[in-house]
């Protein structure tokens, strides 16, 4: 090519998650040449690993209030337009996959996270119907749907294993393209009407994470393909940031056996949560779970420790024969497949749960104060005995018996914050482009999904996926309708890789 590139296209969309696909069905459909890029083996990023909901409003103005308090209660930095532009296109997103393919099907399994906040009542949470099995299946299902879409409905050619590694700007800042990396060297790709920047958070970028994310240590759940490539592209092309504090973050054990932690669904009848010193410090059945980093991120300045980081989850031999601790096990521990035991007896043999005889003997194995332990174990009883959290309020079942923790053997699980994925990133407006630090769009950079996403320290679960799908779509579109621009490669030689 006399312009010095190796390849052109019109769009290209870094990164093949639920965002990244998305938008290239949407640039397809409004009649540009796509080329996608991914930096891993194959497709699916962190949606693959998820549950696979997203959510969906039933009432534009309630949603945009439910949406808003969100912000509003966490004071994280909020965007009118892009809230408004986000509740009306996700409101399009079961319509928009049922014409990808004749006979699709959703249902719906949840509503909002914090139901308190005004509008509560129109967040609805949904889900691909399919054949998929197991704690991924809507997930399988739906990625199986959008894949298909880009692959074999329409043919856009997807490059796996072709990490981007830098946008290439012209001297006015415009991007025109990207150099990527392939097992035979590297590339360069110009993109005659824009970029499309899909590729998910940073959690298994350790400096970004210790930089920006409060609380250690953090494990994470998620796609390992997850390494803020895209946040130091856009960085390096003058992106302004924001929300680089927000993650949604569950509670999980790591063990050795598995290089994810697995996630954890605690928090049930005859279960209790101390920390490091013995002691209770929440109340164990309203932590949502895509919030548990902030129940557990307190630094304490006197001992300067992360006091309940890890804490340890406290049952006794009654709970453990009732059935496995955890109410979900493996869903977004990138990909792994785990039954636990009925009676949690595996469990204890592999060494992931401690056993003693008395608490006293358990106190020791976790190396936490002894009469400590004792006395919040006994306030436990004494409170569930008359029915009353005397210190944080949780709910007492009618069968108090169930809520003790008396029946010895004791056992304790050591529990760390678990990271889902991150919310931060580029900033992008309504058009889903890219703004620099005073909010002008840079020319030709668009975003979508959980890099830069509109969630603050709050999240709403299904969020993420609706905001892949809803600005996927936006950004295919706008970035199809840009004019087209045909630049010379520039001298690239220096740029950091």
């Amino acid at each position: 090519m006399t312009s010095g590139w190796d390849k052109e296209t019109d769009v290209v969309v870094i990164g093949y998650g639920s965002a990244g696909a998305a938008a290239a069905i949407a640039a397809h459909d409004a009649g540009a040449r796509v080329l996608v890029l991914e930096s891993t083996a194959q497709g699916g990023g962190n949606t693959l690993v998820s549950f696979g909901g997203f959510m969906v409003p039933t009432h534009l103005d309630k949603a945009i209030r439910y949406i808003s308090g969100l912000y509003e209660f966490s004071h994280s930095e909020k965007d009118d337009e892009l809230i408004r532009v986000f509740v009306e296109e996700s409101s399009k997103s079961i319509e928009w996959l049922k014409s990808l393919k004749q006979d699709v099907a959703v249902l719906t399994y949840g509503g909002a996270s914090y139901p308190s906040i005004t509008g509560a009542e129109t967040i609805k949470r949904y889900a691909v119907k399919g054949a998929h099995k197991g704690a991924t299946a809507f997930a399988q299902n739906l990625w199986q749907l959008l894949s298909s879409a880009v692959q074999e409905e329409r043919n856009i050619p997807v490059l796996t294993g072709t990490p981007a590694k830098r946008l290439v700007t012209d001297s006015d800042g415009t991007v025109s393209g990207v150099i990527a990396r392939t097992q035979e060297g590297e590339i360069s790709i110009q993109a005659k009407r824009g970029v499309i920047i899909t590729t998910g958070g940073y959690g298994f970028n350790a400096e970004i994470m210790q930089n920006y994310v409060k609380g250690s240590p953090i494990y994470s759940l998620g796609h390992p393909g997850n390494r803020g490539d895209g946040l130091l592209m856009a960085q390096k092309a003058g992106a302004k940031l924001w929300h680089m504090n927000g993650v949604s973050c569950s509670f999980g054990i790591k063990v050795p056996e598995f290089e994810s932690a697995l996630m954890m669904g605690i928090g049930g009848d005859g279960q209790i949560f101390v920390d490091k010193s013995g002691k209770r410090f929440i109340n164990e059945a309203t932590i949502e779970r895509h919030a548990g980093l902030l129940a557990v991120d307190f630094f304490d300045s006197n001992s300067l420790t992360y006091p309940r980081i890890p804490f340890f989850l406290i049952f006794d031999e009654t709970a453990r024969l009732r059935g496995p601790i955890s109410r979900t096990v493996g869903l977004g521990s990138a990909g792994i497949r785990y039954s636990w035991s009925s009676d949690n007896s595996k469990e204890v043999d592999n060494g992931w749960i401690q056993k003693a005889d008395t608490l006293v003997e358990l106190a020791r194995n976790l190396n936490i104060d002894e009469a400590a332990l004792h006395k919040t174990i006994t306030q436990w009883n004494s409170d569930v005995g008359r029915g009353d959290d005397t210190l944080y309020g949780r709910e007492i079942p009618d069968d108090r018996s169930s809520a003790l923790v008396a029946n010895g053997p004791f056992y304790a699980a050591t529990i760390h914050p678990c990271l889902i994925n991150t919310q931060g990133g580029p900033r992008r407006n309504g058009k889903a482009q890219v703004v620099d630090a005073f909010n002008k769009p840079i020319p030709r950079l668009y975003s979508a999904g959980e890099l830069g996403s509109l969630w603050g320290l709050i999240y709403q679960g299904g969020g993420n996926i609706a905001e892949a799908l809803a600005f996927g779509r936006i950004a295919g579109v706008h970035a199809a309708g840009e004019r087209c621009y045909i630049s010379v490669l520039p001298d690239t030689k220096g740029d950091m890789s």
